[in-house]
């Protein structure tokens, strides 16, 4: 046992030691700037917009205060508190494994083989709230699969139930990741009995709690923004066609690869099953989300990796398929880890015009301005990330069906977001604009002109000056900020 956990304490220092530079992303950095504007008063659904619901937000808190305690930056502790995460994930897992009397070399390969599925697997997914969210319903599954084979998990089922919970809560597609062994478990059983275990009525009690402080703590996100989101930002999704070929593929080859590694679990019952259902639980997700980012397939990849894994025999392994499956890893990993680069870099660019600038962006695209505002040690003016709910209402405003009320309420959409940009102008007096001129990254649009339709807008922007155009980004500095240097 002490080898083992010295195995996985190598495993996260390793993983330590390559996200400290890495980890900040696109998506990370707004939401830690969402959470900065809540602890400095500011109320999701109000006055900060975040199209993601609050627990979002409020899910990297604890790092944020932190670092505000210590002066460290944020991602640190984002990292830092991951790892506890882990820890405390694969403890839960151990536990219902000695409870249920598995053997101690079927715990060491577990724990082990999680460690790494959690922590170097994600690679640029590290930190994400599904990656969060993937971990904390792990130990879930882990014990749908102990039940499975007809074991007892002991009081530790409650916690994994609270686990799923806070990860369904924090994306409710994730359901599907722990809903589709359960009902496989009750199909085998017939019987309801394994929709109403220990652990699922925790998760289903978490849920519950969660909807109703939605709905007493945030009545203004639930009743009047969520609804803008659900009509303008969830309906924008790729093709189903372009969606599929990808779990595909990851589902085939875990399928094909547990064949090879373990026949004797290949069987409609046999232990794999739980872990192969959660992986097409998370290919569900994938693609129900419908927008075909990366960081959305990682609870499909790591489940369809800890499948045929979990449930490897030594004796049954050859030379190729060794190969085989280290290539397979190796893929889903850089799948998982490409970066797709939207904007050039501006950095030095802004840098060079403006010191610790307040920054704000024009567009649909939260790549533009995050984690820009943070590596510059800038400020972001606005109380919003992107105007993406204008985006996907101008997309929607190309369907000639519509009816006039459905255009008269997207109309009033994005007269919202026009309203919230000039707002942002008047209270955060930016010093740098960044303009967009690209919609959903394909198609040309002049968001300068969208903005600047709106009369008051218009008047606000005429204090800047376009200094430079790079790429598809149109750079505006204030006359102010100009004058001064």
């Amino acid at each position: 046992m002490k080898h083992r956990w010295m195995i996985v304490a190598a495993i996260l220092l390793t993983a330590l030691l390559v996200q400290m530079p890495v980890v900040l992303n696109a998506d990370l950095g707004c939401l830690l700037t969402g959470g900065e504007k809540v602890l400095d008063g500011g109320k999701l659904g109000v006055n900060v917009f975040e199209v993601n619901p609050p627990l979002s937000v409020y899910l990297y808190m604890p790092a944020l205060m932190l670092a505000r305690a210590t002066g460290l930056a944020p991602e640190i502790f984002v990292i830092i508190l991951v790892m506890i995460e882990i820890v405390g994930a694969l403890v839960v897992i151990d536990r219902a494994a000695v409870t249920a009397g598995l053997e101690a070399g079927e715990r060491s390969l577990a724990t082990c083989l999680l460690a790494f599925l959690f922590a170097i697997l994600p690679s640029a997914v590290f930190g994400q709230r599904e990656h969060i969210a993937v971990i904390a319903l792990t130990p879930f599954v882990a014990i749908t699969a102990i039940r499975w084979r007809g074991l007892g998990p002991g009081p530790v089922a409650v916690v994994a139930g609270l686990g799923a919970g806070l990860a369904m809560s924090i994306k409710p597609h994730l359901a599907l990741v722990a809903g589709v062994p359960i009902i496989l478990a009750a199909l085998r059983q017939r019987s309801l009995r394994p929709l109403f275990t220990a652990e699922a009525c925790a998760a289903a009690a978490v849920v519950i709690c969660y909807g109703a402080v939605l709905a007493l703590a945030f009545p203004e996100y639930l009743f009047t923004y969520a609804p803008m989101v659900a009509a303008t930002y969830v309906p924008l999704r790729m093709n189903l066609g372009d969606l599929l070929y990808f779990p595909a593929i990851v589902i085939f080859a875990s399928i094909a690869f547990l064949r090879l590694v373990a026949p004797q679990h290949f069987k409609l019952d046999g232990e794999a099953t739980p872990w192969l259902a959660a992986a097409v639980g998370g290919a569900a997700s994938f693609v129900l989300q419908g927008k075909g980012w990366t960081y959305t397939a990682f609870a499909l990849c790591m489940f369809a990796i800890a499948a045929p894994l979990l449930h490897v025999r030594a004796r049954t392994l050859r030379l190729p398929v060794m190969i085989g499956g280290l290539a397979a890893i190796v893929f889903i990993g850089f799948c998982l880890s490409v970066p797709v680069r939207h904007f050039p870099p501006l950095e030095e660019r802004i840098a060079g015009l403006v010191k610790n600038p307040r920054l704000i962006t024009i567009t649909d695209h939260i790549a533009l301005g995050h984690p820009l505002v943070r590596k510059i040690k800038g400020t972001w003016a606005g109380n919003a990330c992107v105007q993406m709910l204008a985006a996907g209402a101008m997309m929607q405003q190309r369907n000639p069906q519509l009816s006039q009320s459905e255009r008269a309420k997207l109309d009033g959409i994005i007269d919202f977001e026009r309203r919230q940009l000039l707002a942002d102008l008047r209270s955060g007096r930016p010093d740098v604009i960044l303009v967009d001129t690209y919609m959903l990254s394909s198609v040309p649009f002049d968001w300068l002109a969208w903005a600047s339709s709106d009369p008051e807008l218009k008047l606000e922007l005429s204090h800047y000056r376009e200094v430079e155009d790079i790429g598809r980004v149109r750079i505006f500095v204030d006359q102010k900020a100009i004058s001064e240097r």
